[in-house]
């Protein structure tokens, strides 16, 4: 794994600007997420450039446009970060139209989840630590916690080290790179140049809307690949949009994690649901399976 290298925090006078990668999305989403993130970060100018609204089927416009305008975010140095409007599918269709070595030479902050799991991975992989943590549309749904947290990031005021608190499945610690997200997106990253060294990584893991047979058969999807044989530890956000619900589908986790013989932590605070905790992705982490701690953002400021 390459050093990682810290993105520029933003600065007063630099531009939030908005990208879409992904999915098309509903204005009045968009005009909703954007109210809360001018609360939380009311200095800062939001840059919405109008090519976000083009529409190519399901997708925010034609590929080569959602590459090119966000390329030019990330080259911009009069943004201080990348803001994405939705997840949805769409970003792995970029993979091949970006340079993802001089995207991460410009060491601009990109935040989102869900489909971008696929650009922050490729990112970390060149080096850049990115952000896992919500998009735009879910700012009207999140929590308290995860907003204040973000308006943290977004003035200038990074977060970390922090100490993110979930439930025991296997003991024992770890340490070494926070790599991951979605689950089904790292799936359909493997075999793929895109996806990052896993080896000696904390591994973190959401996802919402499976079936536990389709939960199982994508944990078994990394396991048969080998990804659980690499990583040193496994860190489990939430499973379903609901965070408070108790489901079958962490039962189906645990029977496919308890007995890797390496930590593993399930409950953590972050995935689709009301609470999504900044996860610095490339950055270091350690997790403690006996505490059911994952500290993130070790040594990055």
């Amino acid at each position: 794994m390459i050093a990682p290298l810290i993105p520029k925090w933003p600065r007063p006078g630099q531009a939030l600007a908005l990208a879409a990668p992904s999915g098309t999305f509903a204005r009045e989403r968009l005009e909703a997420g954007l109210a809360v993130l001018s609360r939380l970060a009311p200095a800062a100018e939001l840059r919405v450039d109008e090519v976000i609204f083009e529409q190519d089927g399901y997708l925010a416009g034609a590929d080569q446009k959602r590459a090119r305008h966000l390329s030019d975010l990330m080259s911009d140095p009069t943004v201080g970060a990348v803001l994405c409007v939705r997840g949805g599918f769409g970003a792995s269709r970029l993979l091949p139209l970006l340079d993802f070595k001089a995207l991460a030479a410009g060491r601009r902050l990109l935040l989102g989840f869900s489909d971008i799991t696929c650009l922050l991975n490729a990112l970390a992989g060149q080096g850049l630590v990115t952000f896992h943590g919500p998009v735009v549309t879910q700012l009207p749904n999140l929590e308290e916690a995860s907003q204040q947290e973000l308006a943290s990031l977004l003035t200038g005021r990074p977060p970390w080290p922090a100490g993110l608190q979930g439930n025991t499945l296997a003991a024992g610690r770890a340490q070494g790179p926070l790599l991951g997200g979605n689950l089904t997106m790292l799936c359909h990253l493997l075999g793929t140049p895109f996806m990052p060294p896993l080896t000696g990584a904390i591994l973190f893991l959401e996802e919402t809307n499976e079936a536990p047979y389709r939960l199982d058969r994508l944990l078994t999807q990394l396991d048969l690949a080998g990804v659980f044989a690499q990583v040193a530890g496994v860190a489990l956000g939430s499973l379903s949009e609901n965070n408070d619900a108790v489901s079958p589908l962490e039962e189906v986790a645990a029977r496919r994690l308890a007995h890797l013989g390496k930590p593993v932590v399930y409950g953590l605070p972050f995935g689709h649901g009301r609470v999504n905790r900044l996860l610095p992705v490339g950055a270091r982490a350690e997790l403690d399976g006996e505490a059911g701690l994952l500290t993130v953002g070790v040594g990055l400021v």
